[in-house]
């Protein structure tokens, strides 16, 4: 049974289509907030059941989350393993599965993701269709000239052939939308930048009450993906040339057989892999600072949850970073494109002394992005457009 919430006086129907439920982050995080405050039927298209499994729903609460029974939960499809035909597996299906046909039952669909095709098959002309985007695809907007790199100068041409039809695409996928709304300012100029979209910006929401300072314990804390844009390479060098420095991971990604690999002699890189919420709510509550130096981020976060616990960020002059960490006083943010000594220098200067002077100031900037900002003005947008019928 379909559940409503109250907005604007007006009784609503809300459903929140995530693009995929493969890995666990911050995405994933905002998705269940929506869910929960709006009484939202949870759609996505692809589900890994490796990482999202429902036999762990008793120890994992990020699993429990997505299978509350109190919501209702349609997939699309199993993800599949193979590289790029996954990725054509996702489109086809939000592109031909009939089950997107019941979003058409709802007043509201809110899209989180980059999602193609589904927009034009929501054919109800009540049904307001609300983008909230984290990020246009990156493989094809700032990260192009990165990628293509890596492959024969000879396809490049037809490489970029098929970037402008993708974009193209998405631009059209955006243009069924009855509001585009990017989720940090530096989201807000990559659309106009790459889709020559406008949009407004409703930073994401951070359960700040969920975390709190705990103690000091003796380590630096980092929980970003493993994956390359998320420097953690960089890290681990750093951490590598200061032995006296311990540093904690817990996460998971591509690079988990590397990390482990990389690690193996060096005893003060500890890695616990993913953890539970309950487990990452203490790592942060304890931990001297966080470490995290994203390329060019969407928004972040990491940086929000861990100044809510009164923890500084060490992070990166680039992307959402710059949104939300105030230099000197929440963190430190290290120069654009560092080098391994540049993270060195900022560990070191971020002691444990220089750690507890900013835990005021780090509670206190959290508090801007916290769940009650972004859905107080989640609520007036949708108000907005139901009067705009």
């Amino acid at each position: 049974m379909m559940k409503t919430k109250q907005i604007g006086g007006k009784e609503t129907k809300i459903a929140v289509l995530h693009a995929f439920f493969v890995p666990k982050g911050g995405g994933e995080k905002l998705v269940f907030s929506i869910r929960n405050y709006y009484n939202s039927d949870l759609f996505t298209g692809a589900i890994d059941f490796n990482v999202w499994d429902k036999t762990k729903i008793k120890e994992d609460s990020f699993v429990k989350e997505l299978y509350d029974d109190n919501f209702g939960f349609v997939y699309l499809h199993r993800d599949i393993k193979i590289p790029y035909i996954k990725k054509i597996v996702r489109q086809f299906q939000f592109r031909y599965n009939p089950k997107i046909k019941l979003l058409n039952n709802y007043d509201v669909v809110i899209f989180s993701g980059n999602i193609a095709g589904v927009a034009g098959r929501i054919t109800n002309p009540n049904t307001k269709k609300i983008m909230y985007c984290h990020t246009p695809p990156r493989p094809f907007t700032d990260q192009f000239e990165n990628n293509i790199a890596k492959f024969p100068f000879y396809t490049r041409p037809f490489l970029r052939v098929f970037r402008n039809w993708v974009l193209l695409e998405y631009k059209k996928e955006l243009q069924y939308m009855d509001a585009v709304v990017a989720n940090s300012y530096n989201i807000q100029k990559r659309l106009n930048t790459y889709i020559g979209l406008s949009s407004e910006v409703i930073q994401p929401a951070t359960n700040t009450a969920k975390f709190q300072y705990l103690q000091q314990d003796d380590y630096y804390l980092s929980y970003a993906r493993l994956e390359d844009l998320k420097r953690i390479p960089l890290i681990v060098e750093a951490f590598k040339k200061m032995p006296e420095k311990k540093l904690i991971i817990c996460s998971s990604g591509p690079l988990k057989d590397w990390l482990i690999k990389e690690i193996k002699n060096y005893p003060n890189i500890i890695y616990e892999g993913l953890v539970t919420d309950e487990r990452l709510a203490i790592l942060i509550g304890c931990c001297i600072a966080g470490i995290y130096i994203p390329v060019e981020e969407d928004f972040g976060i990491i940086q929000c949850e861990l100044m809510a616990a009164g923890k500084p960020v060490i992070g990166v002059k680039e992307g959402g970073l710059l949104e939300t960490v105030i230099d000197n006083k929440t963190g430190y943010l290290i120069k654009s494109n560092p080098e391994v000594n540049d993270v060195i220098d900022s560990v070191n200067k971020m002691t444990a002394t220089k750690a507890l002077e900013m835990k005021n100031y780090c509670i206190e900037q959290s508090k801007k992005f916290d769940s009650s900002i972004f859905f107080s003005k989640f609520d007036s947008l949708i108000e907005r457009l139901q009067n705009n019928n």
